[in-house]
């Protein structure tokens, strides 16, 4: 059976549907790793009472997402498939309706204020209920202790900002010269929640050299492909993520 070519003018009509259908804006965003910041290194600071210098480090990671208003086109997303460190997802998942890039910002501004408050308050119930870790009663302060909030945003540094507050301290070692990561929110009463892109922080710890990561609970079903010489351990509360640190070999 013979088949007769398309008419030139059929052919330009799909040719320019083809090229409009390449950059035409797709309702997508897409995650990338982020960067590894050293708590004790200007971010947490314990000021008029006892404090212990860390001999570790304590990684409070981060995601690249591209921006709400951002426009992302199909040969962007079928880049980031193929990528093992990029994740697609619906714009609609990461962003709510009407999203700008200032309002992100004053939202994640928000909790992050709020999860100092709490990652504190953790921290300091987690003492008080561990006489073991020799801190007195009366360095319980939570005025006492800071973060500089200009280098951090969002609510899933909760978790390691509890454990930063608590290795400060505690005259115990806890870190004991370890790299550590991880990323999860925090409630006062120390039970650790789910957050995003759980994949490329991992990534992002293993390429600033952390050998441990702590991952919640609620996102144990989302990992995938954990780089070879990274050990990811999964955390309910607060102190699963101790009993991971203090855990002989």
């Amino acid at each position: 059976m013979r088949f007769s070519p398309l008419p030139r003018f059929a052919t330009a009509i799909l040719g320019t549907f083809f090229a409009l259908a390449l950059v035409a804006p797709l309702p997508f965003v897409i995650v990338m790793p982020g960067s590894a910041q050293n708590i004790f290194e200007k971010i947490i600071t314990i000021k008029n009472q006892q404090s212990y210098e860390a001999t570790g480090r304590l990684d409070l990671m981060s995601v690249r997402v591209t921006n709400p208003t951002n426009w992302i086109i199909g040969p962007e997303v079928l880049y980031a498939w193929f990528r093992s460190d990029e994740a697609v997802y619906p714009r609609a998942a990461i962003y709510p309706p009407g999203a700008t890039t200032e309002s992100e910002k004053k939202a994640a501004d928000a909790d992050m204020v709020s999860s100092q408050s709490k990652a504190i308050g953790a921290g300091l119930n987690f003492l008080s209920r561990h006489p073991e870790f020799g801190v007195p009663s009366d360095q319980l302060i939570e005025e006492n202790i800071n973060f500089d909030v200009k280098r951090t945003g969002g609510p899933s540094g909760g978790m390691i900002f509890a454990l930063g507050v608590i290795e400060l301290l505690t005259p115990i070692d806890i870190l004991d010269s370890r790299h550590i990561s991880g990323s999860g929110t925090i409630t006062i009463d120390g039970k650790v929640g789910p957050i995003g892109g759980i994949n490329e922080k991992i990534q992002a710890a293993y390429k600033a050299g952390a050998t441990l990561f702590l991952a919640p609970i609620g996102n144990r079903d989302e990992i995938t492909n954990v780089p070879k010489g990274v050990k990811v351990v999964i955390v309910a509360t607060l102190d699963d993520a101790m009993k991971a640190i203090t855990a002989k070999g």
